[in-house]
């Protein structure tokens, strides 16, 4: 992330993923499955070589799909439709963490623009992209199931794999949600008791 977020805006990311997670009938402590929920919400998702059959070319999809172009996922909008194409090749935790973003900008109502300004470089507001990076990762692992999950003395790795998402994903959630903190207080409070 590249800039500090609007103040309260972790706070609101946590209740907005409460509430998406009750919609769904999903407990903070469960996986969250990007698929389902963008069913939920009407938003197609679609593979990247799954274009051709709307008339992409061979040579674009093979284009986007090289390790050069980078590319995880992104939303294309007509009016008040959207699709999100994600890139298949991924690692499930990565393909996870790309949708999460993507419907993230679309739960926090972004605002819509091009993806490619003049010249074909690629547009970018860094800190909408930094909201949609913390909301994602709250959809995926709430704070709340992140501090169990750590209480109960079990893995990061295990975590991750429950949850569905990266290591680096979890360890990202544990790390910048103060549960690490949180932890080592409640220690210092238990030891200085009698």
């Amino acid at each position: 992330m590249g800039h500090e977020l609007r103040r309260g805006f972790k706070a609101e990311a946590e209740r907005v993923a409460h509430t998406v997670r009750e919609e769904l009938g999903l407990p903070p402590t469960s996986a969250l499955r990007c698929e389902k929920l963008c069913q939920h919400l009407g938003i197609p998702v679609i593979a990247v070589p799954d274009l051709i059959a709307s008339g992409a070319s061979p040579k674009s999809v093979r284009c986007i799909m090289s390790p050069a172009a980078k590319f995880s996922a992104m939303t294309v909008a007509v009016g008040t439709k959207r699709l999100i194409v994600y890139n298949p090749q991924h690692p499930a935790g990565r393909r996870a963490n790309s949708l999460a973003h993507e419907i993230s900008h679309v739960i926090l109502e972004h605002p819509l623009s091009p993806a490619l300004g003049v010249g074909g470089c690629r547009r970018w507001d860094s800190t909408l992209e930094d909201e949609a990076d913390w909301q994602a990762g709250a959809l995926l692992v709430p704070r709340q199931a992140a501090l169990s999950w750590v209480q109960s003395g079990r893995s990061l790795e295990d975590g991750a794999s429950y949850f569905g998402v990266s290591l680096p994903l979890f360890k990202w959630r544990v790390n910048h949600t103060g549960i690490q903190r949180q932890l080592h207080a409640l220690a210092s409070i238990q030891n200085l008791r009698w």
